[in-house]
């Protein structure tokens, strides 16, 4: 439990610095002087450079393990923090994002590396909930001490916090964090096979889908969007809190469906990709400004998207050994960056399109959002084409069939209706026996309520 605590507060950190620039978006703008997809460049590169890092970073993580990758990328992370901080030009400051994205990426497939080796299996899909929840905490510290800092000292002093705050827990958890095993040194061992496991690409597309929406809104465009509608921008960055908070609910509730049954996981899946579908389309028709319980609705559903993304990384644990998941995991969670990379990018064009003086109106904003239905139905797509081929190699390797839900359902009708009969003729026949009559097919030598002479 230390090791993964130990490695959650490095990860905690990576969360605050990468959700502090979307409290901070609306500063960047007037400090840089830049447009709105110059601002979306700031995500798009970050995002950017943390998805281009996971392969190498699993690769990395599979020959030398998760301490040191972790420990080298919270010290890169701060240094980009601080580099931000002290960013004169537009230019500047593209590079220390560059450096933020290179550390952020180390840190959550290191943690989740280090699950399978300290819990026990029917545990991991708990833990790897628990790994998604607590990380959001980070989200927690950009929302309300580091937008206090910013909004009272200034850029400057708000992000060498940051940075150094990273920097220290950093150097605390490097006497907590170590591996529990010896792993593969063979980078060729590694690697085999699992770039064409049909389960690692099921838990790609399902991350694709599902990890990008949360942040896409909490890192760069949901405060805009908020304020847009009528949401002063504190009270906007203090909305963010509300996905984490509801992280800690819908987290341990898709872990226990994926526990309980791990054959299903896919019905899970399709089912929060429905509920997010249709809260977005909800709110993008309405003929008048979004409330503010209505951004409370919406990040509810952003945390369940991030509750469901994280069922990828179960997809790829039963999918390779231990010795190729750090490479199974790195490229799941390239999935949801390259998605968020897109979606960022696609909303800061179309605003953009719509109004290039850069006086953005709600009516822009929400047609800009509603250009992430191109990158949901691309993942939607991708999930449903490989999901048939990932349940086949399931099964053979597993040595089982998985029969269709719906037969699953009526099987167990079946059979919980048999076992309500035989209950109710149970009840029956020991009421009689209690009223002192027989039943009609039993002997007076075999009944057990029958007095020896």
């Amino acid at each position: 439990m230390r090791v993964w605590l130990a490695g959650m507060a490095v990860y905690i950190m990576a969360i605050a610095a990468r959700t502090s620039f979307g409290v901070a978006s609306l500063d960047a703008l007037s400090r840089f002087d830049i447009s709105a997809a110059e601002l979306s460049m700031f995500t798009v590169i970050q995002l950017g450079v943390y998805a281009a890092c996971q392969i190498p970073l699993g690769l990395l993580l599979d020959r030398f393990g998760s301490r040191p990758v972790l420990l080298i990328g919270a010290v890169i992370l701060a240094g980009g923090q601080i580099w931000l901080a002290l960013a004169a030009t537009y230019p500047s400051a593209l590079g220390a994002r560059v450096l933020i994205g290179m550390g952020d990426a180390s840190a959550f497939t290191s943690v989740l590396r280090l699950v399978p080796q300290w819990f026990a299996p029917r545990r991991v899909p708990l833990f790897t909930q628990l790994t998604g929840i607590c990380g959001q905490a980070g989200q927690v510290i950009s929302s309300v001490p580091f937008a206090m800092i910013l909004a009272r000292y200034g850029w400057e002093t708000a992000f060498v916090a940051m940075g150094t705050a990273g920097a220290v827990i950093a150097l605390i958890a490097a006497f907590f964090i170590r591996e529990k095993r010896e792993f593969s040194t063979s980078i060729t061992k590694a690697s085999g096979g699992t770039f064409t496991h049909p389960g690692v690409w099921q838990g790609f597309w399902t991350h694709f889908t599902l990890g990008f929406p949360g942040h896409v809104f909490l890192l760069l465009w949901g405060v805009p969007f908020m304020v847009v509608n009528g949401v002063d921008q504190q009270t906007a960055a203090a909305l963010l809190i509300i996905a984490p908070a509801a992280g800690v609910m819908t987290g341990p509730l898709v872990a226990r469906m994926t526990s309980r049954h791990p054959l299903r996981r896919p019905m899970p899946i399709l089912a929060i990709m429905v509920i997010f579908t249709l809260c977005w389309t909800y709110l993008l028709l309405l003929p008048r400004p979004i409330r503010v319980w209505e951004f409370g609705v919406l990040l509810v559903v952003l945390a369940l998207t991030g509750s469901g993304s994280a069922i990828a990384f179960d997809l790829g644990r039963t999918a390779v050994p231990l010795s190729r998941l750090g490479t199974a995991n790195g490229m799941i969670n390239q999935g949801g960056f390259i998605a968020a990379l897109a979606a960022s990018l696609l909303i800061g064009l179309v605003l953009d399109w719509r109004a290039p003086d850069g006086d953005y109106s709600a009516a822009d904003y929400r047609i800009a959002m509603a250009s992430q239905a191109i990158i949901v139905a691309v993942g939607v797509v991708g999930f449903l084409s490989v999901s048939p081929f990932a349940k086949r190699r399931f099964e053979k390797e597993k040595g089982l069939r998985i029969e269709p839900a719906r037969v699953a359902i009526e099987r167990i009708i079946r059979e919980r209706r048999a076992e309500a009969q035989r209950m109710e003729s149970g009840q029956n026949k020991s009421g009689r026996a209690e009223a002192g009559g027989k039943p009609p097919d039993a002997s007076p030598a075999r009944a057990p309520w029958t007095r020896r002479p």
